[in-house]
């Protein structure tokens, strides 16, 4: 007959450690840190673009 897998009864990282180790904001990813480093380019224009428009105005 086949076997029936059984579950795992013990988790390899108890108490939550897993959390510690992984990155959830992927930053340590080259993908997530272009993706960082274009939205605080693109922050940076907008400001410029915003003052540059208002700089006479009073």
């Amino acid at each position: 007959m086949w076997r029936i897998a059984r579950k795992r009864t013990r988790r390899p990282y108890p108490g939550g450690v897993l959390l510690l180790l992984a990155d959830p904001t992927g930053l340590s990813s080259p993908l997530g840190q272009a993706v960082i480093g274009a939205g605080f380019l693109v922050v940076i224009a907008l400001a410029v673009r915003f003052f540059w428009e208002h700089r006479n105005r009073r």
